[in-house]
């Protein structure tokens, strides 16, 4: 009877056994409490369209009479600048002259070479070619280091057209970014020597060493271009 109830008791085992090749049931996967849901990264922003720039403000046909100070025997000032004012003023028009000639203006230098010309000498080009404008162009000095930017400067008894000119280019050395002083009367003879409209631009002090860096910088100075020559612009187009 033993022997029979084992054979019946391994038979039974046998029945039960799981086939080969089956997987045991797994217990569920046990979940990550710490994970947090992120968002797919968004696509990287298309690119933004260069803003185009403002168009050239033309002058049209108009004579504009430039005059690069000192010059010569006279230096003019120099300050903490490599260079002295008379090169600046030459340098500074020249960038002038491309400026307002691509604007279509008919464009007369006193100036061109390192040549002293009298103040005089000065005033009577733009008489004789009835300038529609007159624009001296200088660097200033200061035994106050501290001064810094540009000045404009109209005669005592400027014309209105000479008080809208100085207005003009004011406005745009402010857009342009450019430090601006004000606007004050002086009887300069390059200004009072003649009937034209007439505006002096000090550009900034040769005494200040920042000034005297941008002074003596061509991007600067092409930048300063630009801005005197959109001042004029507005003026001719009043």
């Amino acid at each position: 009877m033993k022997r029979l109830a084992l054979t019946i008791w391994l038979v039974g085992m046998a029945g039960c056994a799981q086939p080969r090749g089956v997987v045991r049931d797994l217990p569920p996967p046990v979940m990550n409490t710490n994970y947090v849901a992120r968002p797919a990264p968004a696509p990287p922003p298309s690119p933004v369209e260069k803003s185009k720039p403002e168009p050239l403000r033309m002058i049209g046909p108009k004579t504009i009479v430039i005059d690069a100070g000192h010059g010569g025997k006279d230096p003019g000032t120099q300050g903490v600048s490599p260079i002295s004012e008379k090169v600046f003023n030459l340098l500074m028009v020249q960038e002038l002259i491309q400026e307002l000639t691509r604007r279509g203006a008919n464009v007369v230098p006193t100036r061109t070479t390192d040549v002293y010309l009298t103040l005089e000498a000065r005033a009577g080009v733009a008489q004789r070619t009835g300038a529609d404008l007159f624009i001296s162009i200088h660097a200033d000095y200061s035994t106050k280091r501290s001064n810094t930017g540009a000045t404009l400067y109209i005669a005592r008894n400027a014309s209105r057209a000479s008080i809208s000119a100085a207005d003009s280019i004011a406005g745009a050395l402010r857009r342009h970014g450019i430090r601006y002083n004000g606007t004050r009367r002086r009887n300069f003879r390059v200004l009072t020597k003649h009937p034209r409209p007439a505006v002096l631009i000090e550009c900034g002090y040769m005494s200040n060493r920042a000034d005297a860096r941008l002074l003596n910088s061509p991007d600067y100075r092409a930048r300063l271009a630009r801005a005197i020559a959109d001042g004029i612009a507005a003026f001719a187009g009043n």
